[in-house]
Formats: structure tokens, C-alpha cells, sequence
């Protein structure tokens, strides 16, 4: 409750960010989900260090992509480099990127650390805790919007599908 509180007091521009920001994490954690079932097709061709790697670089990636992305969109509509305000809103709006890599990447180190399962179960475990992350922010986000816990479970299912969907189709056409 005191988290829609903060949200209610924020400016409409703060408010456009942090939409932005979430945005961006949803679309990186599908990205990391597709990139989590392949690895988890052909885990045995990888170690746990390389999908730890991988996972990272693929987020760090997409977040250096949007930072380009972004300087280069706003030179070519504005004719002038970015100002420091801009920038700044850009880089807080694409942390929303690396956000989603963190559990992943601690399931997967904590088996190499422990040997309590293989890399294949720990990609099975990343891929579970992030699809059920996907299903928290649909949720979380649709409280203040829905009345009917029933509409509000049935919403979030069906947008954590999306993810489900990646999934599948990552693994039904394979690498």
C-alpha cells in the first residue's frame, strides 16, 4: 500500500519514467526467458559459468544497446546530442534492463557454488522464479486497477503467458 502512496506523489513526468523503466524490465526478462530456454535445451553444451556469462552479457547488452539507441534516436530528431537531463532519465528508465538478470544469475551461481543441482535444474529454476516475477509485476501493477481478485489472477496469467509463449516457441524451433 505505501508503494502506490509513493507513485500517487510522484510527478507525471517521474511517473512516465518509472513506467519506462518497468517496460524496460519486462521486455528484458521475455528476452532472458527465451535466452534461458535455449540454454537449458542444450545444457549440456554449456557450463554454469558461460550461462551465468551469457545471461549477464545478453542484459548488459540490451542495456547498452538502448543507451545507444537512445543518443543516436535523439541526434537524428533533435540535431543536437542529448542534454544531461535526458541522459540521466535515459539511464534510469534502461536499468529497468539489468534488473531481471540478478535472480537468474544468483540460482545459477548458487548451484555451481553447491553442487546441490546441475545447470540444467538451475536454468529450470531461473526460467520458474522469472516467469512467477513476470506474474508479480502483472499483478502488483493491476491491484490498483481491478477490483475482482478472480479478473486480477486471470489478467496476470494471461500476461505472464507471453513468457510461456517465448518459451515454447524457443523450444519447439530449437536453436
Amino acid at each position: 500500500m505505501e508503494k502506490v502512496k509513493t507513485l500517487q506523489n510522484l510527478t507525471p513526468a517521474m511517473r512516465e519514467a518509472v513506467a519506462e523503466n518497468m517496460k524496460e524490465r519486462i521486455y528484458s526478462t521475455i528476452t532472458l526467458l527465451a535466452l534461458m530456454a535455449a540454454m537449458w535445451q542444450t545444457a549440456a553444451e554449456h557450463t554454469i559459468k558461460g550461462a551465468i556469462i551469457s545471461l549477464v552479457g545478453a542484459a548488459f547488452g540490451l542495456w547498452l544497446a538502448t543507451l545507444i539507441a537512445t543518443r543516436m534516436s535523439y541526434r537524428a530528431v533533435h540535431g543536437k546530442s542529448i542534454d544531461r537531463t535526458e541522459y540521466v532519465k535515459t539511464l534510469f528508465t534502461s536499468a529497468g534492463l539489468l534488473a531481471p538478470v540478478i535472480l537468474p544469475s544468483l540460482i545459477l551461481i548458487l548451484g555451481g557454488a553447491t553442487h546441490w543441482y546441475t545447470l540444467k535444474t538451475g536454468l529450470m529454476a531461473a526460467i520458474v522464479v522469472t516467469l512467477l516475477s513476470l506474474f508479480l509485476l502483472s499483478f502488483n501493477a493491476g491491484r490498483r486497477i481491478y477490483d475482482n481478485v478472480w479478473r486480477l489472477l486471470l489478467v496476470s496469467a494471461l500476461e505472464m503467458s507471453v513468457g510461456i509463449g517465448v518459451i515454447l516457441l524457443k523450444l519447439a524451433v530449437g536453436e
